[in-house]
């Protein structure tokens, strides 16, 4: 029978197969923590952000939605009233993301005037 030790790369190799060592559930924790602490709005709007820049502003809805929850997460977060007090970064990165795929769809989609 083989044993491993606590040190060995063991517990490195089964987290690739199924297992969780105690470093896993401390970093699953840990972000079960941060994310409870974010506004959901916020963090919607940072995803909605980044799907509009994937896809180049084609759909505006996306755009849209994302700049909307972002302000309405960050008046939520500036009155108090948020049961979530953190999230104002993932607002503004949605928010500059979501304006950033707007411009670059206006280029790339609406037609230049040629004077």
């Amino acid at each position: 029978m083989i044993e491993f030790s606590r040190g060995s790369g063991y517990d490195r190799l089964m987290a690739l197969f199924g297992r969780t060592s105690e470093r896993d559930e401390q970093k699953a924790i840990a972000y079960r923590d941060w994310l409870q602490q974010r506004n959901p709005l916020a963090i919607a709007s940072l995803v909605l952000g980044v799907f509009s820049l994937v896809e180049l502003g084609a759909l505006v809805v996306p755009g849209v939605a994302s700049i909307a929850l972002g302000i309405m997460s960050l008046l939520q977060l500036r009155r108090g009233n948020a049961a979530r007090p953190r999230g104002h970064g993932l607002a503004y990165g949605g928010i500059i993301l979501s304006v950033l795929s707007l411009i670059i769809a206006g280029f790339l989609y609406l037609p230049r005037v040629r004077g």
